[in-house]
């Protein structure tokens, strides 16, 4: 049953508590999760659903260092600063959605809803209250049969109902549309990352605690060429990795984050951005990553200025630099195939001569020698984490005649293909 405290009712004063009520009532039934409200200090206004064994005997097993309502309070704020439904663990390893109610820019509490499970209770969850030193193997025993009871949804799931929690709650409370965009990205950043998550616990990865040295060469490769799209997708996919490796550790993920800056920026120095440009940029990125709470919001930060690396490699006057990034962003897409500079010029509408010069101008290399280095960055990839033939590598690459390929391949790194292999 729902229950409000005396005191707390100040949201009342700009929102419709029937409103509020038949809300959370309807997401508690549709969804099968415990909702509640609660004030900015973690105290519950509203609340629908019973508590679950597992949190009952956790909290008196596990003598956890932050109550609660601390633990609510403090992720309350969190979806504060992430300005989004956010999903968060507690002290004892479950999730939970919850989302800020604010009004005209004032926090008045938030709306939490959970626990529940991204996977079904394993030995994983075990070792992990193990790890905590805190509870007997009895009692953790007692708690895996208490786990059984939680509702379990899967990432891309627990996605859509974020989803549903922020429109649900949009509804009552109004948000800017510049936020709300803001919002949307990060949400579906954090899915992505959450994806990646699951899909390298399911793998073994936390088992192995072996760093994808091959994904971060594909970012890289990626900020090379400009294909911004593709760096997102390289970042989320690491970032996942990233977080799992150091277990949600704030401060150790901002220190793996900080040295990927330095490998990007690096990879775009090496590209002809300007060095000042780049440092500077990086800097201030670096910046305000130190100074944010929230692991999502430090990856959501690296990922809006992804384009900084990229932009930096083309630092010309606008018009000139949209024609080598739409020339630039079509060889990404078509290095494997039989293009010429005559054949982008074309697909743009510009001069080939005047492509000519733009290229070496911009980025320092003439078509031939950009397109050639592509390729090989590619081919360089394939060597390292894959078993293809040669043959077949050369073909994937843009070439259709391996010595040719092996004359390129060699000028540019030193090696034969097969020397590299």
């Amino acid at each position: 049953m729902p229950g409000v405290r005396m005191g707390d009712n100040h949201i009342f004063k700009y929102i419709s508590r029937n409103d509020l009520e038949e809300m959370l009532r309807a997401f508690h039934t549709a969804a099968k999760l415990n909702v509640m409200l609660i004030t900015e200090d973690g105290r519950t206004i509203l609340s629908f659903g019973d508590q679950y064994a597992f949190c009952r005997d956790y909290l008196q097993y596990g003598m956890p260092a932050r109550t609660c309502a601390q633990e609510h309070a403090r992720a309350g704020q969190m979806a504060r600063d992430f300005g989004e439904s956010y999903v968060f663990s507690c002290h004892s390893g479950l999730h939970h959605i919850v989302y800020p109610v604010m009004v005209k820019g004032k926090q008045f509490g938030s709306v939490l809803a959970g626990p529940f499970l991204m996977e079904e209770p394993d030995e994983t969850l075990a070792e992990d209250m193990e790890v905590s030193g805190r509870i007997t193997r009895d009692r953790i025993a007692i708690l895996m049969k208490d786990a059984g009871e939680l509702p379990v949804y899967s990432p891309e799931a627990v996605t859509q109902i974020s989803v549903l929690f922020r429109y649900l709650m949009r509804s009552v409370l109004v948000e800017s549309r510049a936020i709300i965009a803001t919002n949307k990205e990060k949400l579906l950043q954090q899915s992505r990352i959450n994806e990646s998550i699951q899909l390298y616990k399911n793998s073994g990865v936390r088992e192995g605690r072996s760093y994808p040295i091959e994904l971060e060469n594909e970012l890289i490769s990626s900020i090379k060429v400009n294909n911004v799209e593709k760096a997102r997708e390289n970042l989320n996919t690491l970032l996942g990795h990233i977080l799992l490796y150091e277990g949600h550790d704030t401060e150790k993920i901002k220190l793996r984050i900080v040295e990927l800056c330095a490998l990007l920026s690096r990879a775009a120095i090496s590209r002809g951005a300007d060095s000042n440009t780049v440092l500077e940029t990086t800097q201030q990125l670096i910046l305000a990553i130190s100074r944010s709470r929230s692991v999502y919001d430090i990856c959501y930060r690296f990922q809006d200025n992804i384009e900084i690396f990229t932009d930096s490699i083309f630092q010309s006057p606008e018009k000139n630099s949209r024609v080598i990034k739409n020339a630039v962003d079509y060889i990404a897409h078509h290095f494997p195939e039989e293009i010429t500079l005559a054949s982008v010029a074309e697909e743009y509408h510009v001069n080939a001569s005047y492509l000519s010069m733009l290229f070496r101008q911009v980025t320092g290399m003439t078509f031939k020698e950009y397109l050639n280095r592509v390729r090989v960055e590619e081919a360089e990839r394939l060597l390292t984490n894959t078993d293809y033939p040669i043959i077949d590598i050369a073909v994937a690459c843009g070439y259709r005649d391996q010595s040719y390929f092996t004359k390129v391949f060699k000028k540019y790194t030193g090696l034969t293909p097969r020397q590299y292999r």
